[in-house]
């Protein structure tokens, strides 16, 4: 009834402008297995030290490329992407702004390579989230697991 007269009163243009509208405000939802994301972790802070490095692998199940430009966690005040690039026969951390994923690809961040720096961080007992933002505005989610230095690394 209510469209009926919306209609009589505005015509049948202003209807299908209106249901479009409402159809295209609808948040869109992504099938957490478009993503997948493991082996993240946390390097527990060398004691009276508050920053860290980070690491994950992130897998694109999806048929777009898809571009990682944010992380962020419960457990630091702010989460950087860095790579490590030779300079001037030097390696040399920088930060990564964005990176970019293609289908079917698994991007690795790990010691050594690109990796992640964590600022400021307060673990706590409970278990961490790691936050990845990606380009579309869809952010992907996983368990942070806590680990030591070890000799090797």
């Amino acid at each position: 009834m209510f469209l009926t007269r919306l209609r009589n009163l505005f015509g049948g243009a202003f209807i299908c402008v209106l249901i479009m509208g409402v159809i295209g405000c609808t948040p869109s939802t992504q099938n957490p297995a478009t993503y997948d994301v493991s082996n993240a972790s946390i390097r527990t802070p060398v004691p009276g030290r508050t920053v860290t490095a980070g690491y994950f692998d992130f897998k694109n199940n999806s048929d777009a490329t898809v571009t990682i430009v944010g992380v962020s966690g419960d457990v630091a005040a702010s989460i950087e992407m860095h790579t490590i690039k030779k300079i001037d026969q030097q390696m040399r951390m920088r930060p990564l702004p964005e990176i970019s994923v293609a289908p079917g690809a698994v991007v690795n961040f790990a010691s050594g390579g690109n990796h992640l720096m964590l600022f400021d961080v307060q673990l706590g007992n409970s278990p961490s989230v790691l936050k990845i933002e990606l380009a579309s505005g869809v952010i992907v989610e996983a368990p942070f697991e806590h680990t030591r230095l070890i000799e090797s690394d």
